[in-house]
């Protein structure tokens, strides 16, 4: 009876990716990293409000923390389409690793002010900005083709579970030891997905970019895809504008909780973080058991309207409680847009051009919100925080808008794209 349920759930939804052991293995390490980058976050957001109070500098710490990724996340993905990506997730793994170890290392010595964790977090933003590209061409080598859609959307699920869970974890952490304590557990995790990184193997590999051309063209490519793809080019369009203009907020939590909800951001930070890792989960499960095109399709737009109305309601209150609810409603709506999306983006992108498609759509959820945090937290010193968010939402709505009208020349290439893959 009991082997008989097992079976049955590995065969449904999202868990069907539980079937293969080098998901399995990549998905439970890399599990303490992804809680540890939310923690990380946390830490030198924190840590810079405390150096500094100033919008400006957490705007100045998110752009170093993120930035670099708009340079490297374009290279790394081609050489992701180039090499071997196992390989590559190693050294790059280790990378950050040491980066992290330094940073809780001086924290803990009380070396570090504000241009030190500048720099530092600009170090470590170089390897997170290769990681990720290299972390989303790798996903769909790890299970067959058929198990591509419930792989990503059980990632996502994991994924934001960390991010619940991570700040709950890391807050007595925090609290007691500050944020160079929270570095050093963060390094440990790192660590122990290295170890796990020499335990797998890439089971479904995809054919490689064409050797014997330069860089620049296979960069190229890439770009030509993203954005001449008859429905790909109005989703990344979108996420320009979502990613710099909606998804600031998390980058700025430390001064929206001292200034807007009047609460100590070392207490107030891990609770936000957390209701949106909550609502992040939430949108992984109900999205996770969606395979067909459009379904997918309807739930990204339902997502977007969800994000524009609970980001308005979240900066517009004055009480704490009421914006962890809305925190709850941002992050399901957000990540509903993000894991949609994605899922549909990598079910239509050629293998070959996996990496360098992927590495821009990275890019944009990673780099992004640090240039909406910088452009936002310089602006906090002149109109606070609220308004400049609200403006971000007005905007994004305009875009929204242009991108929902076009839903039907979107869903019909879909369609004839999911078409041609049932057929082969």
């Amino acid at each position: 009876m009991s082997r008989a349920l097992l079976n049955n759930l590995l065969n449904k939804g999202s868990l069907r990716a539980l079937r293969h052991r080098n998901f399995v293995i990549v998905e439970a390490a890399g599990w303490l990293t992804g809680a540890g980058v939310w923690l990380y976050r946390i830490g030198i957001g924190v840590l810079a409000w405390d150096l500094t109070h100033s919008g400006f500098w957490l705007g100045m710490i998110a752009v170093a923390e993120a930035g670099p990724g708009i340079f490297i996340a374009p290279i790394a993905g081609a050489l992701a389409d180039r090499h071997d990506r196992l390989v590559l997730a190693r050294i790059v793994q280790f990378f950050i690793m040491i980066m992290t170890a330094l940073l809780a290392v001086l924290t803990l010595a009380g070396m570090v002010d504000i241009w030190m964790l500048l720099g530092l977090t600009a170090l470590h933003g170089i390897g997170a900005g290769f990681w990720m590209p290299v972390r989303m061409a790798i996903a769909p080598n790890l299970v067959p083709r058929e198990d591509l859609a419930p792989a990503i959307t059980l990632h996502s699920t994991l994924f934001n579970l960390g991010r619940f869970l991570g700040p709950a974890m890391g807050a007595p952490i925090l609290k007691i030891w500050g944020p160079g304590g929270v570095f050093i557990a963060i390094a440990a995790s790192y660590l122990i997905f290295l170890i796990a990184l020499f335990g797998v193997k890439l089971v479904n590999p995809d054919r490689r970019a064409e050797a014997g051309r330069s860089m620049i063209t296979h960069l190229k490519e890439g770009l030509v895809f993203a954005t001449r793809h008859p429905a790909i080019k109005y989703l990344f369009l979108y996420m320009i504008f979502a990613s710099v203009l909606l998804r600031a907020y998390m980058d700025l939590l430390p001064g929206l909780s001292e200034t807007l909800f009047g609460h100590d951001p070392k207490v107030g930070v891990p609770i936000l973080v957390s209701a949106a890792g909550l609502g992040a989960i939430a949108a992984s499960i109900l999205i996770g058991s969606s395979t067909r095109m459009t379904t997918l399709l309807l739930a990204y737009f339902i997502s977007i309207g969800g994000s524009l109305l609970s980001l308005s309601l979240f900066v517009s209150t004055s009480n704490f409680w009421f914006a962890v609810g809305c925190a709850v409603l941002l992050s399901t709506s957000q990540v509903g847009v993000n894991v949609a999306g994605q899922v549909i983006v990598q079910t239509t992108v050629q293998g070959e051009l996996r990496g360098r498609t992927m590495a821009l759509w990275g890019l944009l959820n990673r780099s992004g919100p640090a240039i909406g945090a910088f452009v936002m937290g310089s602006l906090s010193a002149y109109a606070g925080f609220r308004w400049p968010m609200l403006a971000g939402v007005a905007i994004s709505a305009v875009v929204a808008v242009f991108v929902f009208s076009k839903r039907q020349s979107i869903r019909q290439t879909l369609n004839e794209n999911e078409a041609e893959r049932d057929k082969s």
